[in-house]
């Protein structure tokens, strides 16, 4: 019986899993399903004394340190950053903007909302005219390619690891 209500289960997981990838789950069955998960797994944590609870936090902890921070690294980057560059720049803005945009009302378009971002990390890091700036993690260049524009006389130095990222940088840069 355990193995007919197991394979029941899964089914209906995959079914609902389905659903929610195709967007035809309602925003309540979502969200009612999201207090569920979490409910349950809020009571998994909890145990019937303070040494239980203790000791199962210890096996936590002592499973964690044991594991590696980043496993199967090499797989993401091949199927993540080495995507030809023509696809992306059909799906992002002018800018090549990767992470995130701001947009300050709802008529901002994508190019606009990648300027104001750029505009707003340049303003809260206080970018000025001659300073130098090294860009880890630069992507597509959008930040480092924004203030050389802006700011002419910074020395920029963007790291990526992505050798198409690197170079799209480069052509940009001639």
């Amino acid at each position: 019986m355990e193995k007919i209500i197991d394979v029941a289960y899964g089914a209906s997981v995959k079914v609902g899993l389905t659903l929610l990838e195709m967007n035809l789950l309602p925003d309540i069955v979502i969200r009612r399903l999201t207090r569920l998960l979490l409910a349950g797994r809020l009571r998994s944590g909890y145990k019937p004394t303070a040494e239980m609870q203790l000791s199962d936090l210890l096996r936590f902890v002592d499973s964690i340190k044991k594991m590696p921070i980043a496993i199967h690294t090499e797989k993401p980057k091949t199927q993540h950053y080495e995507l030809p560059t023509a696809f992306f720049e059909l799906v992002l803005g002018r800018n090549m903007k990767y992470s995130s945009c701001y947009f300050s009302n709802d008529s901002s378009s994508l190019e606009d909302a990648e300027e104001a971002i750029l505009a707003l990390y340049c303003e809260r890091a206080k970018v000025e005219d001659g300073q130098s700036v090294l860009d880890i993690g630069c992507g597509w260049g959008s930040l480092s390619l924004y203030i050389a524009r802006k700011y002419s006389k910074c020395k920029l130095t963007g790291i990526c690891n992505s050798k198409t990222q690197k170079a799209f940088i480069d052509e940009k840069c001639r």
